[in-house]
């Protein structure tokens, strides 16, 4: 099983929008330095929000992306315990006061540790859709994972076959629930090889039939969508793509 820390980031007052991706980036060099709280992680990508998306150079309006949070960073943790496990005090303490300095509260308080169900297998490419779910007032939590990754998850696979420049899609389930602050049952995620080709594929209506099915057991007036692209990547594309290489002989 697969597991993952994902969190929906907002930048701490103070720090612009042009600045943030350079801040956000200092809190990874920061904790690096404590090998306990990285030796988990076997990639991570920090998702900056694409304030205007582009198709073929120009803008595109795309009235669904939210602009409530600044980005959203993705740790793949393999069949490691999530990143957000119990740390040493001292080192936790460390860490928290260094996230108050980059975002407007704790990462504990905006970061989900996940399950990952892998609908298209792939690589992280240059963008990634993010789509923050919370369930219908009328699904249970069972029905709707049931139905996420089931019966939705089969028009997935069907419908994004055909996406220009899809790379990966999965679905990410939080394993203690939704957060006070941040009532999500799941997130689905969508890399793409480019920024253009992910913007398409909002702009295209390729993933009208995904939004749809979804709008049948969630509750997407209370959604979450954002078009990111990583403005930090460990390990880089090339190195993540050679590490696969090398486990696949």
């Amino acid at each position: 099983m697969n597991n993952k820390l994902i969190y929906l980031a907002r930048r701490a007052e103070g720090i612009s929008r042009e600045e943030w991706p350079r801040a956000w980036k200092s809190h990874a060099v920061y904790a690096s330095q404590f090998a306990v709280a990285t030796s988990r992680i076997e990639w991570m990508r920090y998702c900056n929000r694409i304030d205007q998306p582009e198709v073929n150079g120009d803008p595109v309006d795309l009235q669904m992306l939210s602009t409530r949070h600044d980005g959203v960073a993705n740790v793949n943790n393999g069949t490691s315990v999530p990143s957000l496990s119990p740390l040493p005090q001292d080192i936790r303490d460390k860490l928290e006061q260094d996230e108050l300095r980059v975002f407007d509260t704790l990462v504990r308080n905006f970061a989900f540790a996940c399950t990952e169900t892998l609908i298209v297998d792939g690589l992280p490419g240059k963008a990634v859709i993010y789509i923050f779910l919370p369930r219908g007032p009328a699904s249970s939590a069972e029905d709707f994972k049931a139905k996420l990754d089931g019966e939705h998850a089969a028009l997935v696979r069907e419908t994004t076959s055909g996406i220009d420049g899809l790379k990966r899609y999965s679905h990410n389930h939080p394993v203690n629930g939704p957060l006070p602050l941040y009532p999500f049952n799941a997130i689905a995620e969508a890399w793409f090889e480019t920024p253009d080709q992910a913007a398409a594929a909002l702009a295209t209506g390729a993933l009208e039939p995904i939004l749809q099915d979804l709008a049948t057991f969630s509750e997407m007036s209370a959604a979450e969508i954002l078009l990111t692209a990583p403005c930090h990547a460990y390990p880089k594309d090339e190195a993540l793509l050679k590490l696969q290489r090398e486990a696949a002989n």
